[in-house]
């Protein structure tokens, strides 16, 4: 069988569909060898990620061209029997059978304010008409399914929940040489809390920064959050200054350092309000950081019992909450300890499970 996996963008920095197609690519080589694994880049820069699957280079600095030309194109060129789109939107003509992958729905829940104007109108067309045309369609939480269940009609037999898993590499780092490294790069003060996210509405870094300025007079900690200025973002700059001494943008960190980082935390929060799967928790998990995270969407579903979980839209709960974490050691190794198991929940080769019972039986 030949399965094409449409990796357009993934030399262009971290994101979670660019995540989640390393880590299938990987899945596909290491527990489906049976499988002819296809990999479609935009960037001669890509070649050589997966050299045991097939490499296709289509260049081209043009979204649409790549995905309703250059792509459909080389799938009826190479024979492919089912192509994955990790991205979620289909081309418009097809030459091969089709598998959507949708990360969330915040496309479709304006409140929140997910993503920019033009993105959203983009995929509030592209994602309802990829649901109808896909063969399958795997969500990335079963929250993530029901939501496009219940937000775009899809039948329920079609959508899959297929959970994603971190990239390899993530596990405590004792090396005090790596841990001096890293401290050294980012000039971290301890202690910290640590929130691994980028700096956009929907991570709720407002609620998180008036929760944390009052106890900047109590407990002698500081907040580093990943991620660069991004857009909407004039009242999240105001309260930054105001709590500068203790809170520091770290940018776009190296994903090599992020274990380390989760490591040195005293723990992780990740109070986001909209998420599809909630990648940074399993990651802490792993690491052995505690994690503090919100009610809201997939995120108790990933959280199970590893984390302490509290009200996203209350800045008195999200307070509390970081108080009881600051204060209660036994708190942090129980939830530590239940991370580690919690984690083996997620991971590439269970994914990949689900995903060769799907193709046994529709492949």
């Amino acid at each position: 069988m030949k399965i094409a996996i449409a990796a357009r963008g993934l030399t262009q920095g971290f994101s979670g569909p660019n995540e989640f197609i390393r880590g299938l690519a990987r899945g596909f080589l290491a527990h489906l060898p049976h499988v002819e694994l296809h990999m479609y880049y935009d960037s001669p820069a890509a070649r050589g990620l997966f050299p045991a699957a097939r490499e296709h280079v289509l260049p081209s600095a043009n979204r649409l061209v790549w995905d309703q030309a250059l792509l459909p194109r080389a799938l009826k060129r190479d024979k492919i029997d089912i192509a994955i789109f990790p991205k979620g939107p289909l081309p418009f003509i097809l030459p091969c059978r089709a598998i959507s992958v949708i990360h969330d729905l915040g496309y479709f829940h304006p409140e929140i304010n997910a993503y920019r104007a033009p993105d959203t109108k983009y995929f509030q067309f592209a994602l309802p008409r990829a649901v109808r045309k896909a063969d399958a369609v795997f969500a990335v939480s079963e929250y993530t399914r029901q939501d496009v269940i219940r937000t775009l009609g899809a039948d329920p037999l079609k959508v899959v929940t297929v959970y994603e898993a971190p990239g390899e590499g993530y596990r405590p780092v004792v090396d005090e040489i790596q841990l001096n490294a890293v401290r050294a790069k980012y000039n971290l003060k301890e202690p910290f809390i640590f929130y691994p996210t980028s700096i956009s509405p929907r991570k709720n870094i407002l609620r998180v920064l008036e929760a944390f300025e009052p106890l900047t007079y109590m407990f002698p900690y500081r907040l580093y959050l990943t991620g660069g200025m991004g857009w909407n973002n004039e009242a999240i700059k105001e309260k930054l200054s105001a709590v500068s001494h203790r809170v520091k943008l770290l940018g776009a960190v190296d994903a090599a350092d992020m274990p380390a980082i989760y490591s040195l935390a005293k723990f992780t929060i990740y109070p986001s309000l909209f998420e599809g799967f909630g990648l940074p928790l399993v990651e802490a998990f792993l690491c052995g950081s505690p994690v503090l995270t919100s009610d809201q969407t997939c995120l108790p579903e990933i959280a199970g019992d590893a984390a302490l979980i509290v009200d996203g839209l209350s800045v008195t709960a999200i307070r509390d909450g970081l108080i009881r974490m600051l204060r209660d050691a036994a708190l942090r190794d129980s939830l530590r300890q239940k991370g580690f198991v919690r984690a083996r929940v997620f991971t590439w080769a269970r994914t990949m499970e689900i995903i060769a019972g799907w193709l046994k039986k529709n492949g």
